[in-house]
């Protein structure tokens, strides 16, 4: 997940294309991946819904900033850490492997 992150893998791309021949734990993942795709929607279409009345006047839609930032904190951020968890729990424990260097570290002074 580090390097590659969620390819968005679905159970018709293995074969026979069946729950049985998917890897444990893959249709939770596809399930979370849409249920957060879906609420993300949701929450974007209910604040543009309550944003709708101040559309031609000259007051901010303050109603719909609120429902957008609420929403998005107590609704979608627990459903991304869960979704993350789920990635991280199908990566497995393997060890943590070393991040390359950048190559604009800072060159040794040399005298």
């Amino acid at each position: 997940m580090k390097k590659d992150g969620d390819k968005g893998e679905n159970l018709s791309s293995f074969p026979e294309g069946s729950r049985t021949s998917a890897p444990p734990g893959l249709s939770r993942i596809a399930f979370m991946r849409g249920a957060l795709r879906g609420t993300i929607a949701l929450i974007a279409g209910i604040a543009a819904v309550a944003s709708i009345p101040y559309w031609g006047g000259e007051h901010f839609p303050v109603t719909s900033l609120v429902i957008y930032v609420a929403g998005m904190v107590f609704v979608a951020m627990p459903l991304c850490l869960y979704y993350e968890s789920l990635l991280q729990a199908q990566e497995g424990t393997a060890p943590e492997q070393p991040q390359p260097q950048s190559s604009v570290a800072p060159r040794p002074l040399q005298a």
